[in-house]
């Protein structure tokens, strides 16, 4: 995206976001791996003149067809990792083969790579598509290879492509649009609802402790100021007081959360869904894929929902839509097993919590990435929204005010 490399940096509001618990799971983590069985060397490609014939040859694995040709086009605007479209040419004429395929792997850049080991960005994404994948029901893009290597921090994501166009972060989306990211969330949220002490059997994935939420409200602390300095004059005085009245109140929002965590995807937002050509119309289906899950972790399912509908929808449709939408949350999460008074309480509740997520992310992540007209305009409307969504969902009644 332009501005690009939020993701990496979205880990930093997570247990801000998420709440925290004091048990932790396993820190042993190690090598990742999906797909064809092979020497970590022989599956890993880590530059463009790797992802050659032979290597996708065998890292495919399809019996009786080798790749003859590749062509790789940069895709995609992000700094934390290189997306290509990879097209192929096979030497048998089947339909069936993938002629198209989607590849990430490091960054060119040295900086770009140290921030990713830092953050984990090619560990969470490896070990969700590795472990995780087939366990949820969200649409997102199919995987045809993974691997991480543990030692070098290094990875490679070979992937179908997935249907649909990104969605539009500064234009917004349309309710119905919104009803598809809701019907996404449940996908993700409800399978794993509850499940965590089962999830960190996976060496890789962690949770929010009380540590993490410490160091990360110091960085939301040290981090206002700067943007203070530079949205003042584009954001009104209303969004400047709700971002630093957020900062004396970020240890109370991550107590006050009520619902177990589940797996969530962290930057559940337009930039990093694909949605087909009617999300803009007014009526009709649509069918959205998530990508991008190198945010991946454990946190509360509405958050990702508050976060998603807050950044997306303009204020105006989400006052008009926003609580037949959880209800929607709610209903699907009942569908899917999730059930009880609890849980429709507790989702509401989170609701509104989750609505100072947004907030959280535009101030972090606005000051740890490079300052692009585009760039600061997205993180700009994104505060505006959330900092509306704030306070139509009174948030300070949640937290003393």
């Amino acid at each position: 995206m332009e501005g690009g490399g939020i993701g990496v940096f979205v880990s930093v509001a997570v247990a801000v976001a998420h709440g925290v618990t004091l048990s932790q799971g396993s820190n042993e983590r190690g090598d990742i791996h999906l797909g064809v069985r092979c020497l970590m060397a022989a599956g890993l490609a880590t530059t463009v003149e790797e992802l050659d014939a032979e290597y996708l040859t065998r890292v495919l694995a399809v019996d009786g067809a080798r790749v003859t040709s590749v062509e790789a086009t940069r895709i995609g605007t992000g700094q934390v990792a290189l997306s290509l479209l990879l097209e192929l040419t096979w030497d048998v004429d089947d339909a069936e083969l993938p002629r198209r395929l989607v590849a990430k792997i490091p960054a060119v850049e040295e900086a770009s790579r140290q921030a990713a080991a830092m953050h984990r960005t090619y560990e969470l994404e490896a070990g969700f598509y590795a472990d995780l994948s087939t366990l949820v029901e969200v649409p997102h893009p199919r995987c045809r290879h993974v691997v991480f290597d543990a030692g070098s921090g290094a990875f490679t994501l070979i992937m179908e492509v997935a249907p649909g166009e990104v969605g539009d972060q500064l234009a917004g989306c349309s309710p119905v649009a919104a009803e598809a990211i809701v019907d996404a969330a449940v996908g993700l949220h409800a399978p794993t609802w509850g499940r965590v002490e089962e999830l960190l059997c996976h060496g890789w994935l962690t949770r929010p402790d009380a540590a993490m939420l410490e160091m990360r409200v110091g960085a939301y602390r040290h981090l206002l100021p700067g943007f203070v300095e530079r949205f003042s004059g584009r954001l009104g005085s209303e969004v400047i007081d709700a971002a630093r009245w957020l900062g004396e109140r970020l240890v109370d929002v991550a107590l006050a959360y009520r619902s177990p965590m589940c797996l969530v995807h962290g930057d559940f937002r337009l930039d990093n869904m694909l949605f087909d050509p009617s999300a803009s119309a007014s009526s009709g289906a649509v069918s959205v894929t998530v990508v991008d899950w190198q945010t991946v972790g454990l946190g509360r399912g509405a958050v990702d929902v508050a976060y998603g509908l807050g950044s997306g929808l303009p204020p105006e449709d989400r006052r008009r839509v926003e609580s037949a939408l959880v209800d929607r949350y709610v209903a699907g999460l009942s569908a899917h097993g999730v059930t009880g008074g609890e849980v429709a309480d507790g989702v509401r509740h989170d609701y509104r919590l989750g609505s100072t997520s947004g907030l959280a992310m535009s101030v972090i992540a606005s000051q740890l990435v490079a300052s692009t007209p585009r760039g600061d305009e997205m993180f700009a409307v994104m505060a505006e929204r959330h900092a509306a969504q704030m306070f139509d969902n009174e948030i300070a009644d949640l937290v003393g005010g």
